[in-house]
C-alpha cells in the first residue's frame, strides 16, 4: 500500500505504508486540526484544501498527481482488458492484503503485507494491469476501510502509479516476467527482483519524504533517515521483499488455491499478534496500577507530615489575626486572613497530594469562577510568575457548580504550573498564560488554559495524559494523568490543543451540575 504521512515536527513520522513499518495516522496533518493539508469537510460531505497549504507542498501534491494522470494515459488497461476475470480477483487480492498488518504494543504502526502482493503482481502479470489494481486497491482502502479525505487517497493512488511505474520498468529492463517455476531455478532470476525491490523501496519512501520535508522545512535526506532510515522498517522492507517470491512460486505452483494458502498462515500470525499485544497491554497497565498505588502511599506519608506543619502555620496565623484586631491593626489583619486562606488552600491540596486514583470525590456547590480567581490570586506571588502575565477573563453564567472544589484547583494550579514552566524552558523571562471560563453548548462549564509556550506536538496530545508521560526533563508524569483522572471522576473531559498564542491550549469540560437540590 502506498506510503502515507502525517507530518509532525520532532517526530517519527506516523505512516501507514506498504513497504516495511506503517502506522495507522493519514498523510500530512490530522482532519480533525484541519491544519496543513489535512484539507476540511464540507457541509456538502466533499473536501476542501484548507488555506493552510505551503505553496511548495501545493506545487509537488499536484506534480505527482499529475504525473500520474499521464502515466495513466499512456499505460491504463484498454476497455476490454476490464473484461479479464484475473484483472478483477487480483485487484480483491490486493484489497484483501490491506487488512493483512500486525499492530505494535504502542498502536501506533504496523507491518503490512500489502507490500509483498504488490510484488508480487509486478513480477506476475503486466504492467498496465498492474497499474490498476494496485493503485485502485490503495484508494480504495484508505477512501473507504481508513475513512481518509479525498485529497489523502488521491496522493496515495497518485504516489503508487509512480511507484508501480517506476518499479514495474525496471524490473522488465532488466529482463524479469515469472511466467513459469522453471524461470525461478537460475539464480540470475533474482537480479530484476532485486532491482525492482531497491526502486520500489526508494520511490515509495522518497515520495512520502519530500512531502514530509516541503511541511517541515527540513532537510530532505535528514527527513528520510528519522522517518525510514531506521532499523525496523529497513528489516520489515526485507522481509516482505523476501515472501513475495514465495507468494508467487505459490501462485505458480498452484493458482489463486496458492495464494489462498499463502494468506492463510499470515491470518493466523495476525489474530495470534493481537492476542499478545492485547496480554502486553494488560500487563503493563497491572504494572502502572501498582506503581502509581507505590506513590499513592508515599504520597499519604507526605501529605500527613505537611498537613501538620500547615496546622501550626494556620493557629499562627490566627493568633496574629487576634493581636492585630486587638491592636487596631486592620493591615495587619488582611495579611494574617490572607495567611489563614493560603494555609486552608494548601491543606486541601496536601489532602490530594500525587493522589493519582482519585475515587472519592467529595462535590460541593462551587462557584468556579470565583475558585479560578482564588487560585490564580494563590498562584501569582510564585517567582516563576514574575513576569508572566497571567490574563483572566471568566464569562458570565458560570455561577455555582456541583464540584469537589479542592480537585478542581488541583488541576487548575499544575495546568497553570505547566504553562509557566513550558515558557520559562524555552528560556526566555517573559510570557502569557491566558486563562477563561464560558458555559458550553450543552449547559456546561468550559475552562481554558492557554499559553505562548512552544505547546505540545501533535503526535503527543494524547501521550501527555498516560502515566509516566511528560515532556519536561525533570517531570515525573503523573500530573496530566491526575488531571485526566479528576475530570473523568467528575463526569468530564480534558484534552489540548494548539492555542492561537502559539503554546497549549487545554480544554476543561464539566457537564450540566449546577447547585446541589
Amino acid at each position: 500500500m502506498a506510503m502515507e504521512a502525517e507530518i509532525l515536527a520532532g517526530s517519527r513520522l506516523n505512516s501507514r505504508q506498504s513497504l516495511g513499518y506503517q502506522r495507522d495516522e493519514p498523510i500530512f496533518c490530522k482532519e480533525s486540526e484541519g491544519r496543513g493539508m489535512s484539507g476540511k469537510e464540507t457541509a456538502s460531505g466533499g473536501t476542501s484544501v484548507s488555506s493552510g497549504w505551503d505553496r511548495p507542498l501545493r506545487l509537488y501534491v499536484g506534480a505527482v498527481i499529475l504525473a500520474s494522470v499521464g502515466i495513466l494515459c499512456a499505460s491504463f488497461p484498454s476497455l476490454h482488458e476490464f473484461r479479464r476475470a484475473d484483472l478483477w480477483i487480483w485487484l480483491i487480492i490486493c484489497i484483501g492484503a490491506e487488512f493483512l498488518w500486525l499492530e505494535t504494543i504502542s498502536g501506533e504502526g504496523s507491518d503490512s503485507m500489502a507490500s509483498t502482493v504488490n510484488f508480487a503482481a509486478i513480477y506476475l502479470l503486466d504492467l498496465p494491469t498492474v497499474l490498476f489494481v494496485v493503485p485502485v486497491s490503495v484508494f480504495i482502502a484508505t477512501r473507504f476501510v481508513q475513512k481518509r479525505n479525498f485529497i489523502k487517497s488521491l496522493f496515495g493512488f497518485s504516489q503508487m502509479i509512480v511507484t508501480i511505474i517506476a518499479a514495474g520498468s525496471v524490473f522488465r529492463w532488466t529482463g524479469g516476467l515469472f511466467t513459469e517455476l522453471e524461470v525461478l531455478r537460475h539464480p540470475m532470476s533474482l537480479l530484476p527482483c532485486l532491482a525492482a525491490g531497491t526502486v520500489y523501496t526508494v520511490v515509495n519512501s522518497g515520495l512520502v519524504a519530500c512531502a514530509v520535508s516541503l511541511e517541515n522545512k527540513s532537510p530532505l535526506f535528514k527527513t528520510w533517515r528519522v522517518n525510514f532510515g531506521y532499523r525496523n522498517y529497513i528489516f520489515s522492507s526485507v522481509a516482505l521483499f523476501i515472501l513475495s517470491p514465495l507468494l508467487v512460486i505459490a501462485y505458480l505452483a498452484v493458482g489463486y488455491w496458492g495464494v489462498l494458502l499463502f494468506f492463510l498462515p499470515m491470518f493466523i500470525i495476525k489474530n495470534q499478534n493481537r492476542e499478545y499485544i492485547e496480554l502486553q497491554r494488560t500487563t503493563h497497565a497491572l504494572i502502572s496500577s501498582e506503581r502509581m498505588a507505590a506513590r499513592g502511599e508515599m504520597a499519604a506519608e507526605i501529605s500527613h507530615e505537611l498537613g501538620n506543619y500547615l496546622a501550626i502555620l494556620s493557629g499562627r496565623a490566627q493568633l496574629l489575626s487576634g493581636r492585630a484586631m486587638r491592636a487596631g491593626d486592620a493591615a495587619m489583619a488582611k495579611d494574617a486572613q490572607t495567611i489563614k486562606d493560603q494555609v486552608a488552600n494548601m491543606t486541601v491540596l496536601t489532602k490530594g497530594l500525587l493522589d493519582h486514583s482519585h475515587r472519592d470525590v467529595k462535590p460541593q456547590d462551587t462557584d468556579l469562577n470565583e475558585l479560578t480567581s482564588r487560585t490564580v490570586e494563590f498562584l501569582k506571588p510564585q517567582n516563576r510568575f514574575d513576569k508572566i502575565e497571567l490574563r483572566v477573563e471568566l464569562g458570565e453564567g458560570i455561577g455555582d457548580w456541583f464540584v469537589d472544589a479542592g480537585q478542581i484547583q488541583q488541576v487548575l494550579i499544575n495546568l497553570i504550573k505547566n504553562s509557566a514552566d513550558a515558557i520559562l524552558g524555552e528560556g526566555r523571562a517573559e510570557g502569557v498564560i491566558h486563562i477563561y471560563s464560558e458555559v458550553d453548548a450543552n449547559g456546561g462549564a468550559h475552562l481554558i488554559v492557554e499559553d505562548d509556550g512552544p505547546g505540545i506536538p501533535e503526535n503527543k496530545r494524547d501521550a501527555v495524559f498516560e502515566p509516566g508521560v511528560t515532556t519536561k526533563p525533570d517531570g515525573h508524569g503523573f500530573g496530566l494523568y491526575t488531571c485526566l483522572r479528576i475530570l473523568e471522576n467528575h463526569g468530564g473531559k480534558i484534552w489540548v490543543d494548539a492555542s492561537p498564542l502559539g503554546g497549549a491550549q487545554f480544554h476543561l469540560s464539566l457537564p450540566g451540575s449546577r447547585k446541589a437540590a
